[in-house]
């Protein structure tokens, strides 16, 4: 990146922390701290309650399937309509800086935003319930950095498609148009592992339908599987494929025109 990239990186990622943003995220915050914490609290993890032990990847596995794809549904929404429609692309991109570099700071800025609340809202509970639970932890290391490595690229992967889709329609529509399409996928796995389990072709459909290869690996990685290679590559294939989308159609924006 150019110094000026760095400089817009920096700008982006402040805008991203606004008053909303902060209460949204302590509203959050407070509803992950609940759903960790009642079990303690009605006794769930007792001595003599059904729960023997406490995984720490599992939980962050099950948390980060909700919060990351909710995350990037609130950062994503609007994410280049909204500064074509303020004129903030336009004054950008009067200074010395490629369309490219702006981009690419967008998802950058807004990725790493999405990252720190997951670490706030999804990782702190956690952490601390594993602490005072009275029951025994089982605690991985490099599953626990792996874990959050491949939901930052599911999240990176979200955002960039919510970039590509926002370059041309306006305000929440992108987040409705990928809400659908994971609502859909979820009805698709679920009429092919149901129906049509023993044909190849509609498994592979099923499989290559929505770019979920980062989270899948996540899964495979907790659950002690062999290393997830096949759904690695799947999710840095998909997710350098919409950043290449999202660069060549951001280059045919009219950046003197908003998005109505």
């Amino acid at each position: 990146m150019t110094g000026i990239s760095l400089k817009l990186l920096v700008l982006e990622f402040r805008k991203m922390w606004n008053l909303s943003v902060i209460i949204i995220s302590s509203i959050l915050l407070l509803i992950s701290l609940l759903v960790n914490f009642i079990p303690l609290i009605v006794g769930a993890y007792s001595i003599e309650g059904p729960i023997k032990s406490y995984d720490i990847q599992t939980a962050l596995s099950q948390g980060f399937t909700i919060l990351v794809p909710l995350l990037s549904l609130i950062f994503g929404a609007g994410i280049i309509s909204n500064d074509i429609k303020n004129h903030w692309i336009r004054t950008v991109l009067s200074r010395p800086i490629t369309r490219a570099d702006f981009l690419l700071t967008k998802i950058i800025s807004t990725s790493l935003t999405i990252f720190i609340l997951m670490l706030i809202i999804g990782t702190l509970p956690v952490v601390i319930l594993s602490i005072i639970a009275p029951v025994n932890t089982n605690f991985d290391f490099l599953k626990f950095i792996g874990t959050h490595a491949l939901f930052l690229g599911e999240a990176i992967t979200y955002i960039t498609i919510c970039s590509l889709i926002s370059c041309w329609l306006p305000g929440f529509t992108n987040i409705i148009i990928l809400i659908v399409w994971m609502l859909s996928n979820s009805i698709l796995s679920m009429v092919v592992n149901n129906y049509f389990w023993d044909s190849s072709i509609a498994m592979l459909i099923a499989d290559f339908y929505f770019p979920g290869g980062f989270q899948e690996a996540a899964e495979s990685l907790v659950s002690g599987a062999s290393f997830p290679l096949e759904k690695l590559l799947w999710g840095f294939s998909s997710l350098f494929g919409f950043i290449a989308l999202a660069l060549f159609n951001f280059n045919f924006i009219q950046i003197d025109k908003g998005i109505e």
